[in-house]
């Protein structure tokens, strides 16, 4: 490839009390390092999902002017990543998305800490209100490549597989929230991506 020629960008878009360096993030970048068609990026996320989605917002128009840009959403990020696919016409993989996260974190109120990051904030009516607020109804399912486990711990499984009725869905019996062996996905993302 002509070195002149930028490659196509996938965003990985961590999930709730993470940050830019989470697992799979590095576990994408050391995967993807010597690809010739696609370079991984990860960014620490504001607390707040409105500024979240703004940060995001922002990232995706800057680059969309130079190049593709493609999405990796895990939990809380999968459902940012539905919301930014839909607004910004792109294609995202979603790692054991949290599909309806403003129902999700009614049991998370009051003061939280990201462990990652140090942050300290504060879930709030507010806070719930901004997550209903990018709530995507319908999603376009052409757009997404879903990748579950039936061990995830933290989301059940079927409300993405219901969500999400007519996607391309890979379902692993086992695994976890985590998700387990998700290096061996990536020839079937980036197949997605094309």
């Amino acid at each position: 490839m002509d070195s002149t020629v930028k490659k196509d960008l996938i965003i990985y878009i961590h999930g709730w009390n993470s940050s830019g360096n989470a697992r799979k993030a590095e576990l994408l970048r050391a995967e993807l390092a010597n690809n010739t068609e696609y370079e991984v990026a990860s960014h620490t996320l504001k607390s707040h999902p409105r500024e979240a989605i703004k940060q995001l917002t922002k990232i995706i128009e800057s680059e969309k002017k130079s190049r593709k840009v493609f999405l990796i959403g895990s939990s809380l990020g999968g459902y940012y990543a539905v919301y930014l696919a839909e607004e910004l016409g792109l294609k995202a993989t979603m790692i054991n998305p949290a599909v309806w996260a403003y129902k999700i974190f009614e049991n998370d109120r009051g003061e939280n800490l990201n462990p990652n990051t140090d942050e300290t904030y504060i879930v709030d009516q507010e806070w719930i209100d901004s997550l209903e607020e990018i709530f995507i109804k319908s999603p376009d399912i052409q757009k997404y490549l879903v990748l579950l486990q039936t061990g995830d711990e933290t989301l059940d499984y079927r409300y993405a597989e219901k969500y999400f009725s007519g996607a391309k869905i890979s379902i692993d019996q086992g695994g976890s929230h985590s998700f387990e062996d998700l290096e061996s996905k990536i020839p079937e993302m980036l197949k997605h991506f094309c």
